[in-house]
C-alpha cells in the first residue's frame, strides 16, 4: 500500500466524508460570512494604506502591484466586527433534538449539556463520556481551561457553537453563519477567554481566503478576519496573545505566522515555503513566547523543525521521510516530534549537544494525531488506526504501553472527522475522538464525539 499517496488524500477524503454526514454539497463557496440581524456593520481596519479595498490581504506597501500584493511582516490588514453578540434567532436547534436553543445548550440538574452522558467507571486506565450523540455535528479539536475542563466545537445549522463540560457555563452563537468550515481549534487563555479559528470552505484556485478568529470576551463573542489561507493550528500563550499558523493559498505554499494581542494581530512572512497546502503544519509556542513549529518544506522532501526563538526563523532537518509530524515542547523547552514512517511509529527528540536524534517507538497501520509530554516528561503519543478507533500511547511505565480506546471495527478509514489529545495540569491524557457510526434504523452514517480521559 502506497501510504503517501493514503495520506496525501485524507484532505480530499475528509471532505467527502464530512459532505456525505452533514448532507452538505462537498463543493461549496470559498466563504460566507452572513451577518446575524442584530450585528450591525463590520467595522473593517484597513490598516493604514497596505490594503486593498475588500481590507484584505495584507502587502508590502503602496506599490504592492496589480494583484494586491502579498502578506509581508508586520502588516494587519483585515477585520474586526466586536458586533457578533448574542442576540438574535440563530436558525433553529440542534440536530439532536432539541439539546440545544438559540442561546446554547439546556442544561442538567449538573449544570452541564443534557445530550452528554457521565462519566463511566475506571476501565483499564480510562474513564469515557459521551458529548455529543448520534447525529451531531462534532469537532475532533479541543482545549482544556486551567481546572481541567474540556471545550469543544459543535456546527449544525451552520452555526457554529462552543460546548464545555464546566458545570453552568454555556455560550451564545458565534455568530458564524455559512457552509461547514475548516475549524483549526479551540483555545481557552488564561484569564478564561475562549478562542476559535477557523478556515472558510473554498474552491479550487482560490487565494484570498481569510482565516477567522472568533473570542468570547465580556460576554460576547468577537470576530476577526485576517489574511492567511489555510490554518493549521493555533495557541494562545501565557499573556493571552494568539498564535497561528497558515498556509498561503497561490502558486507557492508559504508559511504565514499570524500572532499578538486578539484585537492587533500581525500577519508575518516567515520565509518558509512548504511542499503541499494538504500537509499539516504543527505549533507549539514555548514558556517565553518563542514559536516551535514542524513541517514539510517544498524542497528537499522531509520533516522539519523551525524556531523564531533567536529572533529570526532558523531551520532545522528533522527525518527525510515521514508526512504530518506532530510537535510537542517539554517543560524545559526540548522539542520532540512524532510521525508515521510507513508502519513505524517514529519519536525524535532534540539534544543540545547530540542534535535531532529519532528512534521507532513501534509498528501499527495508523495514522497520527497527536503529542503531547507531560510536565514529568511522560510522552504521549495519539492515533487512529485502520479499523477508525483511537489508539494511545505512553512511556509512563518505562516502556510504552498501548491502549486502544472504544470499540471496533466501524468500516470507516482512519481520520475521517478527527482526534485530538490534551494533557491536563496533573499530566492526565484527554482525547476526543469522533466516531462515524451506522444509524441502526437509517443505516446512514452519524457523527458521535466521544470524550476519554485517564483515570489517574
Amino acid at each position: 500500500m502506497d501510504w503517501t499517496v493514503l495520506f496525501r488524500s485524507r484532505l480530499v477524503l475528509l471532505a467527502a466524508v464530512v459532505g456525505l454526514v452533514a448532507c452538505e454539497p462537498i463543493v461549496l463557496p470559498p466563504w460566507a460570512l452572513a451577518r446575524p440581524p442584530d450585528a450591525g456593520a463590520v467595522d473593517v481596519d484597513s490598516g493604514g494604506d497596505d490594503a486593498g479595498e475588500d481590507g484584505g490581504e495584507p502587502t508590502t506597501g503602496e506599490d504592492a502591484g496589480e494583484d494586491g500584493g502579498e502578506p509581508s511582516s508586520g502588516e494587519d490588514a483585515g477585520s474586526e466586527d466586536a458586533g457578533f453578540d448574542a442576540g438574535g434567532e440563530d436558525g433553529g436547534p440542534g440536530d439532536a433534538g432539541g439539546g440545544v436553543g438559540n442561546d446554547g445548550p439546556v442544561l442538567g440538574d449538573g449544570g452541564v449539556d443534557v445530550r452528554m452522558t457521565e462519566w463511566s467507571g475506571c476501565d483499564a486506565g480510562w474513564r469515557k463520556r459521551t458529548v455529543l450523540p448520534a447525529g451531531t455535528k462534532g469537532y475532533g479539536s479541543f482545549a482544556l481551561d486551567a481546572d481541567g475542563d474540556a471545550y469543544f466545537i459543535e456546527h449544525t445549522d451552520d452555526i457554529l457553537r462552543v460546548g464545555t463540560t464546566k458545570p453552568w457555563r454555556t455560550f451564545p452563537r458565534t455568530g458564524w453563519l455559512g457552509p461547514q468550515p475548516y475549524v483549526v481549534g479551540v483555545r481557552v487563555g488564561p484569564t478564561g477567554e475562549v478562542h476559535v479559528a477557523l478556515s472558510p470552505r473554498y474552491l479550487e484556485g482560490d487565494t484570498d481566503v481569510p482565516v477567522h478568529f472568533l473570542r468570547y470576551t465580556a460576554g460576547r463573542w468577537v470576530h476577526t478576519a485576517k489574511p492567511g489561507g489555510l490554518l493549521w493550528d493555533l495557541e494562545v500563550d501565557s499573556r493571552g496573545h494568539l498564535h497561528a499558523m497558515s498556509t498561503w493559498l497561490g502558486p507557492e505554499n508559504r508559511l504565514l505566522y499570524t500572532h499578538g494581542p486578539p484585537d492587533a494581530l500581525v500577519v508575518e512572512e516567515t520565509g518558509i515555503v512548504l511542499d503541499d497546502d494538504i500537509y499539516r503544519v504543527s505549533l507549539q509556542m514555548d514558556a517565553r513566547g518563542h514559536a516551535h513549529v514542524a513541517f514539510i518544506p517544498k524542497k528537499p522532501r522531509g520533516l522539519r523543525y523551525a524556531t523564531n526563538a533567536s529572533g529570526t526563523w532558523v531551520v532545522e532537518p528533522v527525518s527525510t521521510q515521514g508526512d504530518d509530524g506532530y510537535l510537542a515542547l517539554s517543560a524545559s523547552g526540548t522539542p520532540y516530534l512524532a510521525w508515521m514512517d510507513n508502519s513505524h511509529i517514529m519519536l525524535a527528540s532534540r539534544d543540545a549537544v547530540r542534535g535531532w536524534t529519532s528512534a521507532s517507538v513501534g509498528d501499527e497501520w495508523a495514522s497520527m494525531e497527536a503529542l503531547a509530554v507531560s510536565p514529568t516528561g511522560v510522552v504521549h503519543l495519539l492515533l487512529t488506526v485502520g479499523d477508525g478507533s483511537p489508539l494511545h500511547l505512553s512511556n509512563a511505565s518505562g516502556d510504552w504501553v498501548r491502549t486502544r480506546l472504544g470499540a471496533g471495527p466501524l468500516g470507516f478509514p482512519p481520520s475521517v472527522t478527527g482526534s485530538s489529545m490534551e494533557l491536563d495540569a496533573q499530566g492526565r491524557a484527554h482525547v476526543m475522538h469522533t466516531w462515524v457510526k451506522r444509524d441502526e434504523t437509517s443505516g446512514m452514517p452519524l457523527r458521535t464525539l466521544d470524550y476519554y480521559r485517564q483515570c489517574q
